[in-house]
């Protein structure tokens, strides 16, 4: 299966999602502090990346865009996981490289399907 990365300032959102992906047999490694996502991003080399975008210190459009500026982790896809959801905050996240754009509160099957279809394309 794929190697996810799941970065958000949320702790329990990160239990559900680490539970949501593992349940389909995906590799995992969580990110709780927003200036750890870069360097973890870079030795986890993942396949897809979960990602906050409210968060303390670096926002996720801002390690969106650090992520993709990187040769060597450029080509993991980004899903926007945020409370967030007006047309703007869409279109930052597109245009900082996001693939898909999830919105809270998150529908575990809804998520899984989200996620196969972007690791399958």
């Amino acid at each position: 299966m794929a190697k996810i990365l799941i970065i958000d300032d949320d702790a329990e959102t990160i239990r559900l999602l680490e539970t949501i992906t593992r349940l389909e047999g995906h590799e995992t490694l969580s990110v709780l502090e927003s200036r750890n996502a870069l360097q973890a991003a870079e030795s986890f080399r993942p396949d897809l990346v979960l990602l906050d975008i409210m968060m303390p210190e670096i926002n996720g459009i801002a390690i969106c865009k650090l992520i993709k500026s990187k040769p060597e982790i450029s080509s993991a896809k980004v899903m926007m996981v945020s409370a967030l959801s007006d047309e703007g905050t869409r279109r930052d996240a597109a245009n900082a490289g996001a693939t898909q754009f999830v919105t809270k509160p998150i529908i575990p099957k809804a998520l899984t399907k989200q996620i196969d279809e972007l690791l399958n394309r």
